[in-house]
């Protein structure tokens, strides 16, 4: 999946997908609540245009670099060794 040169989708293939669906909608709601005066309408437009905006910049991050670094500094972490447990119900005899 990770590959180091992605391909472009044509443009039909990134207008018909989920993101495409879910811009369609949150615009068609925006417009019609602004049309017919609904707040209801409009607030769920708002909420679906920014939460479309808010995937996209998210998905447009490197997240694998982003968790790599995590992990080198994860691993580079001195980490304290546990403490012997002592079971009392073993007696030394």
């Amino acid at each position: 999946m990770n590959t180091p040169r992605q391909t472009k989708r044509p443009l039909l293939a990134r207008i018909i997908s989920l993101e495409g669906a879910m811009a369609a909608f949150g615009l068609y709601s925006l417009v019609t609540g602004l049309m017919d005066g609904q707040d209801l309408q409009i607030f769920w437009g708002v909420m679906i245009v920014a939460g479309l905006g808010i995937l996209i910049a998210v998905r447009r991050r490197d997240w694998q670099k982003h968790w790599e670094e995590m992990e080198s500094v994860w691993n580079e972490r001195p980490r304290p060794n546990p403490p012997e447990h002592a079971d009392s119900s073993q007696r030394e005899e």
